[in-house]
């Protein structure tokens, strides 16, 4: 009977797993009902059978200090302290529970074969959707019209809101894309299949017009090409495809526009604004999930808005301490990935890491860390890292 319950919150496990990464570009309302039933199904195995020791890790102690000084934060809330509760435990403590799940599902081989099937398979539908938002005007996996930049600008969304998310998206799906094609046969997935798959994703990407997105997207071939030390001239119909569209004026002068600081005049403010809070709360900074309610004091003429800067946000709400361990975090996991690759030469390891390394930085001009899909699409990586190490130790 033991047995049972546990098979039965096991598959509930793995299957929200599923549904979870595969809708997670698709349906925030159908991203968190997996969320909650993943969930679920790692309570009631915890119940029976309580095995937590694969968190004995010590990257997790950065971890640890991160939600310890974001808690230490609710001292500076203030008025605004019902906020910062909602944040700390309604999102960070969500995403942080989202990071464990998976990486205690993923364990198992099969399973993460069958999370990485289902994350290229979605990531397939909304490449494709996109490119049938730009080219029919429609995307058609949730009917979205096209985005604009300046109210002229054409940008494709897909199935996200703004251009700038489904940039951050693609970036990473890229990244994973790109690292698969540099090995050979992975999971016995055609060469030419995933190459056009990366071809598909890159003229996607273009077509975001996110600027953020596109530097991510360097840093990343940047990073693959130095770790890998592989050969990449098999991504040479890539390259071929960005000289060409980057010969038309209406993509260089985007890009260009990133080296001009008329061209972010919003954004600038808004870190202006983050710096001003920094400097009178440096330590616990203003309250975890206050930024935007504290907008005002420090811009006033501008409707409230995030910082576009995820690391000058968790800085100005969360203090010093709150950012050093975060950044701790990421590192310790970044440089356990690169060793455990240099051995292992496993290049889905190889992916998600690179994933990361784009996300990191495209999150760097944008809000990822505080967008729902996208925040759960970080700390997915992050599990799956976890979890990716674990297998190869094993």
């Amino acid at each position: 009977m033991k047995d049972r319950a546990y098979n039965f919150f096991k598959y509930i496990g793995e299957y929200s797993l599923y549904g979870l990464i595969f809708f997670l570009p698709i349906s925030n309302a159908l991203l968190e009902i997996f969320v909650i039933l993943a969930l679920i199904g790692f309570a009631g195995r915890k119940i029976i059978k309580a095995d937590f020791g694969y968190l004995k890790f010590w990257p997790n102690i950065c971890l640890i200090f991160f939600m310890l000084f974001s808690a230490f934060s609710l001292f500076n809330s203030g008025a605004y302290l019902n906020k910062s509760l909602n944040a700390l435990f309604g999102k960070w403590f969500q995403y942080l529970s989202i990071y464990i799940v998976v990486q205690d599902v993923a364990y198992d081989k099969k399973i993460f074969k069958r999370v990485v099937s289902v994350f290229l398979l979605s990531a397939t539908l909304v490449v494709l959707s996109g490119l049938s938002q730009y080219f029919l005007g429609v995307e058609f996996l949730r009917n979205r019209s096209m985005g604009y930049i300046d109210g002229k600008t054409d940008a494709v969304t897909s199935t996200f809101t703004h251009y700038n998310n489904f940039g951050g998206y693609i970036v990473v799906i890229l990244s994973v894309a790109s690292a698969l094609f540099l090995s050979s046969n992975y999971f016995r997935v055609s060469e030419i299949s995933l190459l056009i798959f990366t071809i598909f994703s890159t003229a996607t990407l273009i077509l975001t017009f996110s600027r953020g997105s596109w530097l991510a997207a360097i840093a990343s071939f940047i990073f693959v090409s130095i770790i890998s030390k592989r050969n990449l001239k098999r991504l040479i119909p890539v390259f071929l495809l960005i000289f060409i569209m980057f010969l038309f004026p209406l993509f260089h002068d985007r890009f260009f526009l990133i080296f001009e600081t008329s061209g972010d005049r919003d954004r600038l403010l808004y870190w202006k604004a983050a710096i001003k809070m920094i400097q009178e709360h440096p330590l616990l900074g203003t309250g975890v999930g206050t930024f935007m309610a504290n907008f005002s004091k420090y811009l006033p003429n501008l409707y409230p808005a995030y910082a576009h800067n995820c690391y000058l946000q968790i800085f100005a709400e969360t203090g010093v301490f709150s950012l050093l361990a975060f950044v701790a975090f990421v590192a310790s996991f970044i440089y356990l990935g690169i060793k455990k690759f240099i051995v292992s030469k496993d290049y889905l390891l190889l992916g998600l890491l690179t994933g990361v390394v784009g996300f990191l930085v495209h999150s760097f001009f944008d809000t990822d860390l505080y967008s729902l899909s996208l925040a759960i699409l970080f700390w997915v990586l992050v599990g799956l890292i976890f979890a990716r190490l674990r297998v190869t130790n094993k």
